[in-house]
């Protein structure tokens, strides 16, 4: 008897070892799909912030406030189909597979979406890096402009330029890509438009650190790495990495100093140096540039030039006619002893010459050969690209021409007449960049940092031309600096805006005090006092062009009927179904509704896990157990379950329990029944279902995170759920509000209801209610007023306990909404 009484203990102890086992192993999978429920409503809602956000920009650029062109209008509908596929497969997985018929509309969407877009190209292809030679059958889009002419030059003319390769736009794009850049890339241009310099320079610098921040992909690294190797088999010593975009050079649009260039890189420094050029696609200038030419971003795709370093003798740079008059047999040659960096970025004067035919020109610089040499390089680009060229050159060690860039010289008619009116003469001398007469009062720019606060019609007076200048040459009278050159950066960009322009002229700065009334007449080099009268033929400042930035509207067109009409837009209705989905703003309205609905009944699945929850030691007439997810309660010591409010750090949590502990609501006095009012709440228990199947006195649940609360309440025959998100996020932060039930009569519960209508509709909520059952939501508040809203719902929830016994006459809920408001929460 005793080993039988032995075996079966050990019997029993196996099975209760087992079940405990089974019931542990039930906790845990319940415990990981409450958190997947979680996660799964997160992505609904970074989802269906994503798709509105594709709503509203397709919007703005249909209504022409946004630039889009169709390379980006595609990846982002693609990825916007992509939004749309989530949502209905996290709503599915929330509520158990209601709404499969989802996955049918957003497959005939996305489908329909490809059609619209078929052959727009979204991503840049071809290799990461070529030879130098190559880039001339890469062509602009590939290699840039700036070296795809460069290898031309070479190629077609027989022209010496440096050996080196170019690391393609194809890189850009996919460095881009990878570091999720190209959105903020793409609203530089909006920016410029809707906030104006300021504002530009900021979204700039936070694009420039981040291009500088984000990891370069390991495909480009060692691509770069082996074509280096390959084009210099004796490394240099230095390298130069030189900025060619896809538009640059370009005839119109030659982005003459525009992005940045650096000298004398070392190899170990070389992809350094490209993360710098390639940022200088989306610098001020370059945005600026771009956008009052008509370009978009994707002309200022960045393909980057790493070439040879020549050891000058001396450099310039060369026109091979008079930008002033194209048809003079005359090469404009601006040149220096050793770089003629200083030149292109008008620090240097240097020498200026016209050569002629017998290249008689007197230089110090350069001989009477050299000059030969250069007019011969100059004027053979000009015979092989048809154009006038604008050629950067050096002499090295061996007395040789290298041509290190070409494109077409940037000519301009004259801006206003070339006699401007009587004046006192206050400056004269330089040389013509553009010119033309413009008047305006004098202002200062000794640096291109006093850029933001330039005015609308001023003539610019700086030491030095600085192709940084761009940036307000669509708001200039004139320009005249005391050093530069009609060869250098800024006169090209001076002579495309038509902006009249001298440079050269020395003691501009004294002889012109910032806020004297001039007139400028570039063509002559001279400045006179007084405004010019506009009759009289001064020109007024140059207005911006604009162009369609890529033919984005007709690609916006084409995908907007598939995208943002809302169809779907009362619960209510019959027709808010999956079938009636007819655009990707349908189905974000349909999911986030529907989850929503979900949400409200999350707090169900914490009554299956409470050895996962805490007990909250509270003074509060419910029994709450809280759920964290993560972050929504300090740390406490050991296995203790039990927390105290100051416990909870959850920040829409801590604000509603801010409300339920009210010190003057006081729930413990018996509360002031009238005999109608309890009446007919035994009346309702003996004719309803009984207490049990209602689950009256049921424990509360909160879940909740750092950001994040559901708590659902079940308090006598009452129901309430409070969901809510609050955090930095403006456009994330919500709170939704769903109350039902009583145990009076249905008079009583619906006045009850009318109560709280009137005072959520005071708190800004929008509120929907039938019979005795009440939605309210308040979305897209900054975190201090949801975080108000929720602490308003704490005391709401507990003055709206057993409220329904009070509610004799219909005036009534009116009476304690204006208690409530007032303050005077000791009434309940």
């Amino acid at each position: 008897m005793t080993q039988r009484r032995k075996v079966g203990d050990r019997a029993r102890a196996l099975l209760a070892a087992v079940g405990g086992r089974r019931r542990r192993a039930q906790r845990r999978a319940g415990s990981a799909a409450f958190r997947l429920m979680y996660e799964r409503f997160r992505e609904i809602l970074a989802a269906n912030d994503a798709l509105l956000a594709l709503v509203a920009d397709l919007e703005e650029a249909q209504a022409g406030r946004l630039a889009l062109e169709p390379a980006t209008v595609a990846r982002r509908v693609r990825a916007g189909a992509m939004d749309a596929f989530v949502l209905a497969k996290n709503l599915n997985q929330l509520a158990g597979g209601r709404f499969s018929g989802l996955f049918d509309r957003v497959a005939q969407l996305s489908q329909d979406l490809e059609a619209a877009i078929a052959g727009w190209a979204t991503v840049m292809e071809g290799p990461l890096t070529v030879p130098l030679r190559e880039a001339h059958a890469a062509g602009p889009r590939l290699a840039g402009g700036k070296m795809a002419a460069l290898a031309e030059a070479a190629a077609c003319c027989g022209l010496r330029v440096p050996d080196g390769f170019v690391i393609t736009t194809a890189a850009a794009d996919c460095f881009l890509a990878a570091a999720g850049l190209w959105e903020r890339c793409e609203r530089l241009a909006t920016v410029l438009e809707l906030h104006g310099d300021a504002a530009l320079e900021e979204a700039c610098e936070e694009v420039r650190a981040a291009i500088l921040a984000a990891p370069l992909p390991a495909a480009i690294e060692t691509a770069v790495e082996e074509q280096f190797a390959r084009a210099f088999p004796v490394p240099p010593a230095a390298v130069a990495v030189r900025s060619s975009a896809v538009a640059e050079d370009a005839a119109g649009a030659s982005h003459a100093g525009v992005y940045e260039s650096e000298l004398g890189v070392r190899r170990e420094e070389v992809l350094a140096a490209y993360r710098r050029v390639l940022a200088s696609a989306f610098g001020p200038q370059a945005v600026a540039y771009r956008n009052r030419r008509g370009l978009g971003v994707r002309d200022g795709l960045m393909a980057v030039g790493v070439v040879a370093m020549i050891e000058a003798t001396s450099a310039g740079i060369a026109y091979s006619r008079p930008a002033d008059d194209p048809e003079r047999d005359a090469v404009v040659v601006g040149a220096v002893r050793g770089s003629a960096a200083g030149i292109a970025a008008g620090r240097d004067g240097g020498e200026y010459l016209e050569v002629g035919p017998g290249a008689d020109a007197a230089s110090e610089v350069l001989s009477r050969e050299e000059l030969a040499r250069v007019r011969a390089v100059a004027r053979a680009l000009e015979g092989h690209f048809g154009v006038p060229q604008d050629v950067e050159w050096v002499i090295d060690g061996e007395g040789e021409v290298v041509v290190l860039q070409c494109r077409p010289v940037a000519t301009a008619v004259a801006a206003g007449a070339a006699d401007e009116e009587g004046g006192e003469a206050l400056a004269a001398g330089g040389r013509c960049a553009c010119p033309g007469v413009g008047s305006g009062r004098v202002v200062h720019v000794p640096a291109a940092s006093a850029l933001a606060a330039f005015p609308p019609g001023g003539v610019l007076v700086a030491p030095h031309s600085d192709p940084r200048f761009v940036q307000v040459m669509d708001r200039c009278a004139a320009i005249v600096t005391e050093v530069g050159l009609p060869t250098g950066h800024m006169a090209s960009l001076a002579r495309e805006y038509g902006v009249p322009t001298i440079v050269g002229l020395a003691g501009a700065m004294a002889a012109l005090p910032a806020g004297t009334p001039v007139t400028v007449n570039a063509s002559r080099c001279r400045v006179v006092a007084g405004l010019q009268s506009r009759e009289a033929g001064a020109s007024a400042p140059p207005v911006r062009q604009r162009g369609s930035r890529g033919g984005g509207p007709a690609a916006v067109a084409q995908v907007v009927p598939l995208v943002t009409p809302l169809h779907l837009v009362d619960p209510l209705s019959p027709d808010f179904a999956p079938e009636h989905c007819r655009s990707l703003h349908d189905v974000a309205r349909f999911v986030h509704e529907k989850a929503f609905e979900v949400m409200f009944h999350y707090g169900d699945l914490a009554a299956l896990d409470r050895d996962n929850s805490f007990l909250l030691d509270a003074r509060l007439p419910i029994a709450v157990r809280v759920f964290d997810l993560g972050g929504g309660v300090r740390e406490s010591p050991g296995t203790q379950r039990t927390i105290r409010p100051e416990d909870v750090v959850s920040v829409p949590m801590a604000a509603f329990l801010a409300g339920l502990l009210e010190p003057r609501i006081r729930w413990d006095l018996p509360r002031p029944v009238s005999l109608r009012g309890f009446l007919s709440v035994v009346g309702e228990a003996v004719a309803g279902p009984p207490a049990d199947a209602l689950q009256v006195g049921r424990l509360s649940y909160a879940i909740v995170s750092d950001t994040y609360m559901n708590f659902s309440t079940k308090a006598g025959y009452h129901f309430s759920t409070v969901d809510s998100t609050c955090g930095g996020s403006e456009s994330r932060n919500y709170v939704h509000f769903r109350f039902s039930g009583g145990a009076a009569d249905a008079a009583r519960r619906e006045r009850r209801i009318a109560f709280l209508s009137a005072v959520l509709h005071a708190l800004g909520f929008a509120v929907t209610s039938r019979g005795d059952l009440l939605t309210a939501r308040l979305d897209k508040y900054a975190q201090a007023t949801v975080t108000a809203r929720l602490t308003d719902l704490g005391r709401l929830t507990l003055c709206a306990r057993q409220l329904d016994m009070l509610m004799d006459t219909d005036t009534r809920p009116l009476e304690f909404a204006e208690a409530f408001l007032a303050g005077e929460w000791e009434r309940f």
